[in-house]
Order: C-alpha cells, then structure tokens, then sequence
C-alpha cells in the first residue's frame, strides 16, 4: 500500500559532463504518455471571493490530490470548517504569491520534465509491466515538501526546486547541501527514487548498515535503469568532486566499515550518520559528501546485477536477503 511521502531532498549540483552509457531496453513500442496537471495554476488563478463556492470543483476535479495538498500546508481538510479562510490566507501571502510568479517563469513551459518522465514510465512499464502508472500533479506546497506520493499519485512541489540561488531559500536557513540540489534539472530522478521508495519498501527482519545501504543502493540502481541517460553524478546528487573522492576512497570506505564493525551495526544513529542527507558522511572524512555509504551501496547492487545477469529488476526490487546479495556479487573493491 502507498503511503503519503514528503521528501525534503538535499544535495549537491551536479556537473554536466559526459553522461556514462546505460544497457538500452526497447521502450519505443510502450504507449505511455504522461499528462502533468498544474494545480498551482488552477489554485492561483481562483477567484478569493468564490473560495467556497469553487472547493467542490477543485475536489471533483483532482480528487485525493486536493485533500493531500491541505496536509502538505497544514490547513486540514476540505470538510474542516476553517480550510476556505486558511486556503484564502495561503492564496493572499506575498510569498507565495512571489514564488509562484517565480514557478511561472521558470516552469511556463514543462513539455521536457513531461517527455522525461513519460521516457522513465515506459522503462518502468517495461520492466514491471503489472505496474500502474501514476497520476502526475505540479504544485507550490510553501516550501513544504519537495515530492509527494500517495496511491496513484506523484506530486511535484515546485518551489522546492527554483534554483540554489533562490532568494528565499538563504532566507528559510535552508543548508547549502540541500540548496545545492534544489533544481528543476533533479526533478526526474527525484520522482523516480520517490516512487521506487514506496513501491518496494526495505522489508527487512534486521535493521542494519548493511540492509540500509544495499537497500538505499537498490533505490539508485532503479533510478539508473529508469532514466538510463542521467549522470552518476545527477543520480546520487553529487558534484563531479564528490563523485571522484567516491571513487578514489572505494576501498578505504569499506575496508573502514569492516574493520570498525559498522556493516553489521544495528545502531540507528550510525546508520542515520551513513546514509542519511548532510554536508558530509559521518565516519569518512569531511571531504567525503552526504550519502557516501549509499554510493557504496549502489556499487555492490551493479556488481551483484552483473555478475548475476540471471536475475530480473523485478526480482532485484523485491529481494530483501542483503547478506546473500553482497557475498553473490563478490564486492572487492581493492
């Protein structure tokens, strides 16, 4: 089951260097094209005198997407007494009237985030063919939330992604690592890793270092197969920097989780430390980026996939036996 799924992502801008080439699956035959409804648009364009009246359209017209987005505000839902005066106050603040002016400009035209993630659901149909495809909405969620999920539903909060640069960002004590990822350019992979998060959920009976970065590695490898095109380093939200540091320290990382006993640690703060979003990977030098433990991952899971070309996405994406993954893909990265 879907669950409501607030991301507030975090990293790094990426370098626009040469994209690495991805197996090509033939994905020219599936039918899917994806529509993209502008809520905000539709929202912003209401008349504040008829708030009342129009909430029934707005409920006929996008349906559990307008009860998620009072959650996303925090104004409740549309039944809640107060919902018409809180929207009106939303629909009147100068900042968000500000940032959808900024979302205008930026996000006028969306016809290339529309064929970019109609490419990624046709890789997605093909290798999970049973899978439905979600309903699709933009909107501005007053710097809330950055993706939201629900059964059917991928939403896309705009003004999480107007640029590191965006004035009210600095202004919100937004983190510099989080600013720096907060791009219109991230959204694909963004939506990708969001609805891979809760259609194939970690289901694991030990909550370790090891589960936690081969399951986050499973993740990345999902987003690799389904936006084959994009850079390692827009993936993982890394700069060209970071990604190299990755690459020259694989074995130090490692060898520094073995032999500190950390693979198998069942502390949440640890695991929290090694693969959750910060300015760098607690454990591993301050030169290291956020999520470093996480790249880790995701080499054992494309070694584990190569050396085992027998076994499926699919059947990737719903294999919780972490230890028998990481002894069946031989990692050494020495």
């Amino acid at each position: 089951m879907k669950y409501i799924l607030l991301i507030h992502f975090l990293s790094l801008l990426i370098s626009w260097g040469c994209k690495p080439d991805r197996p090509k699956v033939p994905v020219s035959n599936i039918n899917i094209d994806v529509g993209i409804q502008r809520f905000e648009r539709d929202l912003f364009s209401m008349n504040i005198d008829s708030i009342e009246q129009a909430i029934p359209e707005f409920e006929k017209k996008y349906g559990r997407f307008f009860t998620l987005f009072g959650y996303v505000i925090n104004i409740g839902e549309p039944s809640d007494p107060s919902y018409s005066r809180f929207l009106q106050a939303f629909l009147t603040d100068r900042v968000n009237n500000d940032v959808y002016i900024k979302c205008m400009e930026i996000f006028s035209d969306i016809k290339s985030l529309k064929y970019e993630l109609s490419q990624a659901f046709k890789h997605y149909k093909y290798y999970f063919p049973e899978k439905q495809i979600p309903h699709i909405y933009t909107f501005i969620s007053g710097f809330n939330s950055s993706i939201v999920i629900d059964t059917n539903i991928l939403a896309i909060g705009l003004d999480r992604y107007l640029g590191r640069d965006y004035k009210y960002y600095s202004q919100l004590g937004i983190p510099h690592y989080q600013r720096d990822k907060m791009y219109k350019e991230k959204i694909p992979t963004d939506c990708m890793y969001a609805w891979a998060r809760t259609e194939f959920d970690a289901k694991v009976e030990t909550y370790n270092v090891l589960n936690n970065i081969l399951y986050e590695g499973k993740l990345i490898y999902f987003v690799q197969a389904m936006i084959p095109g994009s850079a390692d380093e827009l993936i993982m939200g890394f700069n060209s920097e970071q990604l190299e540091w990755c690459k020259n320290n694989e074995n130090e990382m490692w060898t520094y989780l073995i032999e500190n006993e950390l693979l198998y640690n069942t502390n949440h703060l640890s695991i929290r430390k090694l693969t959750g979003e910060a300015p760098y990977t607690n454990f591993f030098p301050k030169e290291s980026p956020g999520r470093a433990a996480v790249w880790l991952g995701w080499k054992v899971i494309e070694q584990y996939m190569n050396r085992n070309p027998e076994v499926t996405l699919s059947e990737l994406m719903i294999d919780s036996d972490y230890q028998k993954i990481l002894q069946a893909s031989g990692y050494d990265p020495r």
